[in-house]
């Protein structure tokens, strides 16, 4: 609800309200398009959001493997939870600050979300590298994750394509590749 309201909801149990509409939408729009794969484990992030996305495809499932993880959870904004979008980019133009190693009051830094990626890919390979995995996840974990895939540079983090609601990408442990799929 927060991408709809045009706030930063992050982390914070006081706006983590689940899907709107729209998201519930497109959580059922998901059951077609996974429908197509066959996933050993499913990752998600203790929000409700992420459990929302991923319930109408699990219900169609028998006995699917959850794991929640906290390693993929969203960036956590700290003060800046509940302010406009833009709200931590003026800030950083404004003060002149690099918005990768920006740490907002209670909060982490994108290179902060970063380690955690490598942190959690670090995981998958230990524990999980011959199986097919789906990871619901939220969108600057996600970036993170597939900078630390390609092996690019963090600092390039705001260069990099947003990443969309519903889409679907393939990351293969194995080979360190990517495809956005849907």
């Amino acid at each position: 609800m927060g991408n709809e309201r045009g706030i930063i909801d992050s982390v914070s149990p006081k706006f983590d309200l689940g899907l709107s509409e729209k998201g519930k939408e497109q959580a059922r729009e998901l059951i077609s398009k996974l429908s197509k794969y066959n996933f050993d484990i499913f990752i998600v992030s203790p929000l409700k959001r992420t459990a929302e996305t991923i319930k109408p495809f699990l219900k169609t499932l028998h006995n699917p493997r959850v794991i929640v993880s906290e390693l993929t959870l969203e960036r956590n904004a700290g003060k800046f939870i509940g302010k406009p979008l833009p709200a931590i980019k003026d800030y950083c133009e404004q003060n002149n600050i690099n918005r990768v190693t920006f740490i907002p009051k209670s909060g982490e830094s994108i290179l902060e979300l970063y380690e955690k990626a490598k942190k959690f890919l670090k995981f998958l390979k230990q524990k999980y590298s011959n199986e097919s995995i789906l990871i619901c996840g939220h969108k600057n974990f996600i970036i993170c994750l597939k900078i630390v895939i390609e092996n690019k540079d963090i600092q390039d983090y705001y260069s990099f394509e947003p990443i969309k609601n519903n889409e679907i990408w393939e990351f293969n442990i194995q080979t360190l590749t990517l495809n956005l799929l849907t």
